[in-house]
């Protein structure tokens, strides 16, 4: 057989492995998007899942089964352990203080195994919470939750929430808004100033 054949057919044999290659990483792909998919489906499940049965349908027993044992709260009630008992006595705290409290899911973003939510939370304050007598107010606030999941389980909570317009709306600190100065109001200018002097002039 002429050398060039072998040569032809040494480059075919090459060719043929670079796209039997190319063809099983090609094939892979997809089942490992399929999975991330999956998880991240799975975490947003379990998201939704905290919202609707420990707080909207005031259960705080089915964290065991939405949290991993060793979870971290790290934006936990200071009063509590940081851990997955004390987040059953804070969300107990706060059932107990706000017995139709209520979240709203506005939006959620998730990402491998992270999941951020923003949310809406209201609630009347007609039970003792921290040790606090009910103030009978209503709260309405807005807040972001970010979670990371182990094992399709929450794993670690960071929370972030309209503290400050919580406490007004409770009673507890005045309303910032109604102290701020009135920029509404039009400020004179240099000719409005010498108007005003000419007018107090002529008086005299």
């Amino acid at each position: 057989m002429p050398r060039g054949t072998n040569k032809i057919n040494y480059k075919m044999k090459q060719l043929i492995l670079i796209f039997a290659f190319a063809a099983i990483f090609a094939g892979c792909m997809p089942n490992e998007n399929n999975k991330v998919n999956d998880q991240i489906a799975k975490n947003k499940a379990n998201m939704q899942a905290f919202t609707d049965e420990v707080i909207n349908k005031h259960n705080p027993a089915m964290v065991d089964s939405l949290c991993t044992p060793d979870c971290v709260e790290h934006s936990g009630d200071p009063m509590q352990k940081l851990d997955r008992e004390g987040l059953k006595k804070s969300m107990a705290e706060l059932i107990s203080g706000y017995p139709d409290v209520h979240v709203t899911t506005n939006f959620v973003v998730a990402d491998s195994n992270m999941v951020v939510s923003q949310y809406t939370m209201t609630g009347t304050n007609t039970g003792p919470m921290d040790g606090m007598p009910p103030t009978n107010k209503k709260m309405n606030i807005d807040g972001v939750s970010i979670v990371k999941y182990k094992d399709g389980k929450r794993a670690e909570h960071w929370l972030y929430m309209e503290e400050m317009k919580l406490m007004t709306q409770m009673g507890m600190m005045p309303d910032i808004s109604q102290m701020m100065p009135d920029t509404s109001k039009k400020k004179m200018d240099n000719k409005d100033m010498m108007k005003m002097d000419n007018k107090k002039s002529k008086k005299k």
